[in-house]
């Protein structure tokens, strides 16, 4: 039967809401958003203000929005939460490598201190930026970024899996192994996500036994997760269940029809429909 060589994340990724909230999140822990206010230009626009809340609710349901509002936001004094907003509006709207390069410089080129400077921030801030570096095809400024980061925050589990990602895609499969091992034994508080790449290299280095016990429990946990469901069905397929595969790979569609993950199911399926050898 024809091999499906397919990653976990193969797509270009776009900012999730998830991450621009984590993002919001942190700022606003530190103290009300900031809202700059224009020099006087006319009543109404006196009376314009501008903050981050309001910037990043704008992100994936009006990116153009978003990047619009930011780019007033700048003209008028906006600086780093501005540049934040603006830089997550261009990697939802396809502007990866735009979008990567100012988060790169807003993680490396924090303040020395207030909100902004905090670890936690910047590690966020890292954790895009690499997302973005990937979406622009580019593995070394990924990496690096996160190398960045985890100096700033040792240990972060979410730049740990951010650099994961990037490793799968660089082809480094045993790396992801040799870390991940170690932080999936950390159990109950680990992400679901952990196991899923951990899964996903194992698969890619053969150790099948190992990536479907990895696979099982990362579908304990999320059991509608698109990721995990297609890594199963490809885990499936290479150990002889045709049929397995085909209805992890249905499940997908019926989940998330309009991800990426869908995407490569459809694919998967129409491999599989038209193999002579498929049940």
């Amino acid at each position: 039967m024809t091999h499906l060589s397919l990653s976990l994340r193969p797509a270009p990724v776009r900012c999730t809401p998830f991450v621009a909230t984590v993002g919001l999140g942190l700022l606003l822990a530190g103290g009300p958003a900031r809202a700059a206010t224009p020099a006087a230009h006319g009543a109404k626009d006196a009376r314009q203000t501008w903050a981050l809340a309001e910037c990043m609710s704008m992100v994936e349901e009006d990116p153009f929005g978003a990047r619009d509002y930011a780019q007033d936001w700048l003209k008028h004094g906006g600086d780093r939460e501005a540049r934040h907003c603006h830089a997550l509006a261009l990697l939802e709207l396809g502007d990866e490598l735009d979008a990567a390069q100012e988060l790169d410089d807003l993680v490396r080129k924090a303040p020395a201190s207030g909100p902004e400077s905090s670890a936690s921030l910047r590690a966020v801030m890292a954790e895009e930026a690499a997302e973005a570096w990937l979406s622009a095809g580019n593995i070394p400024g990924a990496l690096n970024i996160v190398d960045f980061g985890l100096s700033v925050r040792p240990g972060d589990v979410s730049l740990r899996l951010a650099k994961a990602r990037a490793l799968l895609e660089q082809g480094n499969a045993g790396a992801v192994v040799a870390d991940l091992t170690s932080l999936v034994a950390r159990g109950a508080e680990v992400p679901p996500e952990a196991f899923v790449l951990l899964a996903s290299a194992e698969r890619r280095l053969g150790q099948l036994d190992k990536a479907t016990q990895h696979i099982t429990l990362a579908l304990q946990r999320m059991p509608e997760n698109a990721a995990a469901l297609l890594e199963r069905g490809i885990i499936r397929e290479q150990v002889g269940d045709a049929t397995g595969a085909q209805a992890d790979w249905q499940h997908v569609l019926d989940v998330a029809p309009d991800s990426h993950e869908a995407d490569r199911a459809r694919q998967d399926l129409a491999v599989l429909a038209a193999d002579p050898d498929s049940p």
